[in-house]
């Protein structure tokens, strides 16, 4: 994202002075290039502050106000669809989403900032850029535990009893603890020899599993006997599946319309831009050879999962993920076929070969329309990479707790490093469990100091 810095203006609350609300009138700023404007209704103040689509533009404010965690409000008016945000306080980054408005001013609750007694800087930066910003509002809060137990029964009333008892302790520990988890066997074992710790959780995937991989003669490495040895080790199983589509694999570079160049190789079939497979198509019509496939790619896997039920150990099983942002094919052609997809896959698992011991994790976005429904998601699970590590993704969190507290789970699935659990339990954001994504808990991503402060922190719940 490029840097536009909003910086916030003279406010004044004197030392030992009870926290107040601060009212900040972005057109009160100092201005490198955004320009003040009066042409749209609704705005406060005198005006708001508009233009923000180079690099570098910038308002300029400052305030000073008494140490404390504090809410953000944000009034903004996001035309022509949503825009990414990110809020930088003080050094640290808060991301976020203006969710759309049209031509009309609406305000967003953007999640929670600590500020310190004395001056502060908040900094908005440009994000996907083209919005406009009417003023912030910061408001004095206190962190409440006020999330709500979680209904016990799984979606599969055949759970077996591992299964059930995994979920038990998640849910135990929810709202006072998380649970720690790493994808792939090398970061886990640079984790194990760092910090003196196993993550709680280990994650792997099903990619090489796809039928159109393994025609292409790809080495699945016996994937799934080598996680089953970490669940006998002790560790909790998470596995996603990069879905190969079942075939109109494009298998060559070519060009976008732009006229980048795009690696279209089989082995990059689960991206939208490498394939042709329409699913909307394949879903229209069962007889079709391409809905057979689909079947047939399903099937597959469950000769995988079920080698985890012979062995009776269970499985937060993440498919289909991040459908919402249409980079991957079971994506593309919008919320109705996702959701008729996934549940065709939770029969085809549960009731055709009925496989009992998986635990159902679906990767929320922001439009419920992608939702499959209570009665086919166990857990909801957050994929996030922000910019700065210590995020922590506050606002994200408080947008779903108000739809799902005490429905479901909720947990961090995917996250680009290694998230400061410790923090966001200052903040109230107490996500289930986080699992963080291959190749970013080293140096420089991730130094030695902070690898060991998260993970050696007694919010952390590590192996047993």
């Amino acid at each position: 994202m490029s840097a536009l810095l909003f910086l916030l203006s003279s406010h004044l609350l004197f030392a030992g002075q009870s926290r107040l609300p601060i009212k900040l009138e972005a057109e009160d700023a100092e201005l490198m290039g955004p320009t003040i404007s009066k042409t749209r209704t609704g705005y406060s103040g005198s005006g708001y502050i508009t233009g923000f689509t180079k690099e570098g533009d910038a308002a300029t404010l400052r305030t000073k106000a008494t140490g404390g965690i504090y809410e953000v409000k944000i009034r903004y008016c996001a035309p022509g669809g949503p825009k990414g945000f990110g809020l930088r306080v003080n050094g640290s980054e808060i991301s976020g989403m203006f969710p759309a408005t049209g031509d009309k001013f609406n305000t967003i609750i953007a999640g929670k900032i600590e500020l310190k007694s004395g001056s502060n800087i908040i900094e908005i930066e440009k994000g996907w850029g083209y919005f406009d910003v009417d003023f912030i509002e910061l408001v004095p809060t206190q962190i409440q535990q006020d999330l709500c137990k979680v209904p016990q029964a799984l979606v599969d009333s055949q759970s077996t009893q591992a299964t059930k008892n995994l979920f038990k302790r998640l849910s135990a520990s929810y709202g006072q603890r998380t649970l720690s988890g790493q994808y792939d066997i090398n970061d886990t074992s640079y984790i194990e020899q760092t910090a003196g710790v196993t993550p709680a959780i280990f994650g792997s995937d099903f990619m090489d599993y796809s039928p159109s991989r393994v025609e292409h003669g790809s080495n699945t490495k016996d994937i799934t006997e080598r996680v089953i040895k970490r669940a006998k080790l002790g560790q909790i199983i998470t596995m996603s599946w990069h879905w190969n589509a079942p075939t109109d694999l494009i298998d060559k570079k070519i060009k976008d319309a732009a006229g980048k160049e795009i690696d279209a190789s089989w082995y990059k079939g689960f991206y939208t831009n490498a394939t042709t497979f329409d699913l909307a198509q394949a879903l229209a019509d069962p007889k079709t050879e391409r809905y057979k496939l689909l079947i047939r790619d399903i099937d597959a896997i469950a000769i995988q999962l079920k080698k985890f039920s012979d062995a009776g150990v269970p499985v937060l099983w993440r498919p289909l993920h991040e459908a919402e942002g249409g980079w991957f094919w079971w994506g593309a052609k919008g919320p109705q076929p996702f959701v008729q997809l996934w549940h065709i896959l939770y029969d085809r698992l549960t009731k055709h070969h009925q496989l009992h011991n998986l635990i159902w994790v679906f990767t929320v976005g922001s439009n419920p329309a992608w939702y499959p429904g209570d009665n086919y998601v166990d857990v909801l699970g957050v994929d996030a990479y922000p910019s700065d590590h210590s995020d922590p993704l506050s606002g994200i969190w408080e947008d779903l707790k108000r739809q799902f507290n005490g429905k479901k789970l909720l947990s961090l699935t995917e996250f680009g490093g290694v998230p400061d659990a410790p923090k966001m339990h200052r903040f109230g954001v107490d996500w289930s469990y986080f699992v963080s994504w291959p190749g970013q808990v080293k140096a420089p991503s991730t130094s030695v100091s902070t690898l060991k402060r998260i993970y050696q922190d007694k919010s952390v719940i590590n192996k047993r």
